[in-house]
């Protein structure tokens, strides 16, 4: 999807005024989330306040909202809670610094996609493993799962097995009062 007209902003004329701007996805907005996994139903709320350090175009970025996820366990969607902050500053590519603790966003400060903005944050917040909380009644692990035990054939096996554990230095006095011996 690309950036609409009112998503690319001057975010060197906002941070001269320190705006601040709020704007509110879903998931039809979000594509990198869509592939990340993201399901219907995934709404972000977003605030990004403009500044500048050392001339530098900054963005306090404040990302909140529900991400839907399929769950691991069921496979499930899963409502995965997001609430994630971080000071950015834009750099114009990969090999520039960001200085004074924030985190680059490669892009251009006269036409910055704040969609882009916004998914990259949401991105770093997404759980790696999003499941249902434990004991969830929409996620219950299958009660008929019966853990597996040796059948009784090969119940002998396993108990010559256990007698046969070898000790590596088991023979090492043995190999010793030999060398001392000759």
């Amino acid at each position: 999807m690309s950036p609409g007209p009112t998503d690319l902003v001057n975010a060197k004329e906002l941070s001269a005024r320190a705006a601040v701007v709020e704007r509110h996805l879903g998931q039809p907005q979000l594509e990198r989330v869509t592939e990340a996994g993201g399901l219907p139903g995934t709404r972000i709320d977003a605030r990004l306040r403009f500044g500048s350090f050392e001339g530098r175009t900054t963005v306090d970025v404040r990302v909140t909202g529900v991400a839907v996820l399929p769950c691991q366990r069921c496979l499930g969607p899963c409502e995965c809670a997001l609430d994630e902050s971080a000071m950015v500053m834009v750099v114009r590519d990969d090999d520039e610094d960001a200085p004074g603790g924030y985190e680059p966003f490669v892009g251009t400060p006269e036409q910055l996609s704040l969609t882009a903005l916004i998914e990259e944050q949401v991105l770093l917040a997404l759980p790696l493993v999003p499941m249902h909380e434990a004991g969830s009644l929409r996620c219950r692990p299958n009660a008929e799962v019966v853990p597996l035990r040796p059948t009784s054939v090969a119940e002998p096996a396993v108990k010559a097995a256990a007698e046969e554990k070898q000790t590596p230095f088991a023979n090492l006095r043995d190999l010793l009062e030999k060398k001392n011996e000759r």
